[in-house]
Order: structure tokens, then C-alpha cells, then sequence
């Protein structure tokens, strides 16, 4: 009996050495992942005075959540220059009470982005808009995430043809719900390819709401619904009708199906052979 007493005292002692050994090494790992995500976020806050066509008012995002995945927060305004009425350029305005980001940004890891309290996006001088009430997005890392947003690094990561893959998004706006998948990277430029797939319910719901509003033509809303179901299918499970459509930005245009809706701004690159400041390839550096 001693001896079995001693043999489960030692087998406690090492469960115990190896709890704290993991521990430790979790409590260093979580701090340096930490350290590296607040860096890229005051590395990116540095570049916004010349970025073109985005302006962002809040306070700069800090790392927390320790010992729970990382999570940081933004609250603010963020006006960005879109051009999505078919030549009107009016900047869009994103109120933003809170966005929530959670996880480790590590290269193939899920990460989270969460507006639990929805946002408003509107015109800026009109303030026509829309109320989200609730926005996610679910997502996995690219395999390989470049070091440093300067356009020789960019520029290797692209020719990967490694995507940010959207495992699931999902925006609601009163009645309406979106949700899909989809993929994110660069093109042969350096500006955004986005690919998604989305389903949209609650249309019916909202055009049975607009029927009511008085300012509504009736003429108009007769032909949306005519036209919803002609393209509308019914979940077998729900009974809902929803229909599905893409989305996509390609060549700086936005796009919902094969319609085009307006285009946005072009990204620039630090040490881009396009910027004034370069004036060739040679001008990169060493690899």
C-alpha cells in the first residue's frame, strides 16, 4: 500500500509539472501572438494618413482575452470613398457601435468578426442608408500571411494563389437575411477578388411590411414581388422562399450576379513599382 500511495503521489507530482509546463507555454505563446497582432495594428494605424479614399475616427484596437483566444474591439466611424449608384461617388459612412474580433490570426486558424449590436451604413451628404441589425463573419487564414503589407511581400503571397476562405457570413436587417461563403484574395494587380455565394430569406416578409407603407407605389412593389418569384425557390425544411445570388469584386468593381454596381477604390502598396515614389522593379530592393 506505501508503495502505491508513493506511486500515485509521483504520478500527481508529474501531472502537475506537466499542467504548469503547458501552461507556461500557452501564457508565452498567447503573449507573443499577441504582441505580433498589436504590432500589424499599430504598423496598419500608422499607413491610414495616406491611404486614399478611407478615413477612420475611433481609438486604435488593443489585444485582450488572455488566457481566452485573442479578442480586440473598434468603435467608431469609418467613411470610405465607394462609387456604387452607377456614378455617384459619395462617400458611405460605417457607424460602428461595436466590432468584435476573436482569435488566433495565425496562418490557417479560424478567426471571428462580430457586430453584435449591427452597424449603420449610409451616404454621407444624403444619409440614405441602411441599419444592419447583426453581422458575422467566419473565417479561415490564408495557409501563409505575408510579414510585412509592403508590395514585394504582397506581391509573393499573391502568386500563391492563397485565399482567405469565408466559412460562413451572415448580415440581418429586419426581416431580411443574408447569409453564404466565399473566398478572398488578391488579383495579378494587388487589388481584391472576392467570390461570394450568398442565400437571401425574408424578402417576402418585407414586401408583405412595404405594402403597408403608404410612400411605397404599388405598381412598384407588385412588379418586385412578380419578380421575387420568378427567381425564388422554398426551403423544403423552413418553408421559407429565398433565392440565390453572388456576389463578387473583380477588377475594382463590385458586382451582384452578373449586374455591376459601382466600383471602389484601388489599394495601394507601399514599394509599388506604379507609386510615384517608384519608378521601376528595380526599385524593390533585395529579395
Amino acid at each position: 500500500m506505501p508503495k502505491l500511495k508513493k506511486f500515485f503521489k509521483v504520478v500527481s507530482v508529474i501531472l502537475l509539472c506537466t499542467c504548469m509546463l503547458v501552461a507556461g507555454i500557452y501564457s508565452v505563446a498567447w503573449h507573443l501572438v499577441a504582441k505580433n497582432m498589436q504590432a500589424h495594428i499599430d504598423y496598419y494605424w500608422s499607413l491610414l494618413p495616406i491611404q486614399k479614399g478611407i478615413v477612420i475616427v475611433g481609438d486604435k484596437p488593443e489585444i485582450s482575452g488572455f488566457p481566452f483566444p485573442p479578442e480586440a474591439h473598434f468603435s467608431g466611424v469609418v467613411t470610405m470613398s465607394f462609387d456604387i449608384y452607377m456614378g455617384n461617388s459619395e462617400p458611405l459612412v460605417f457607424e460602428i457601435p461595436d466590432l468584435k474580433f476573436v482569435g488566433f490570426p495565425l496562418t490557417g486558424l479560424t478567426i471571428y468578426l462580430e457586430a453584435p449590436q449591427g452597424l449603420g451604413i449610409s451616404e454621407q451628404i444624403s444619409g440614405r442608408g441602411l441599419r444592419l441589425d447583426y453581422a458575422l463573419i467566419n473565417a479561415t487564414l490564408p495557409k501563409n500571411i505575408p510579414e510585412k503589407f509592403v508590395y514585394r511581400e504582397v506581391k509573393k503571397w499573391q502568386e500563391t494563389q492563397d485565399y482567405l476562405i469565408f466559412n460562413h457570413i451572415f448580415f440581418q436587417t429586419g426581416e431580411v437575411r443574408i447569409s453564404g461563403d466565399g473566398v478572398l484574395g488578391l488579383n495579378s494587380d494587388l487589388q481584391p477578388d472576392l467570390r461570394l455565394q450568398t442565400r437571401i430569406t425574408g424578402m417576402d416578409a418585407l414586401f408583405e411590411k412595404l405594402s403597408k407603407d403608404t410612400a411605397i407605389k404599388q405598381r412598384d412593389l407588385d412588379i418586385s414581388k412578380s419578380f421575387l418569384k420568378l427567381i425564388a425557390e422554398t426551403d423544403p425544411e423552413t418553408g421559407e422562399l429565398y433565392f440565390e445570388t453572388g456576389f463578387f469584386i473583380q477588377n475594382n468593381n463590385m458586382f451582384i450576379g452578373p449586374m455591376r454596381i459601382g466600383t471602389i477604390p484601388p489599394l495601394e502598396w507601399i514599394g509599388s513599382p506604379d507609386s510615384i515614389n517608384d519608378l521601376s522593379r528595380k526599385n524593390l530592393g533585395p529579395e
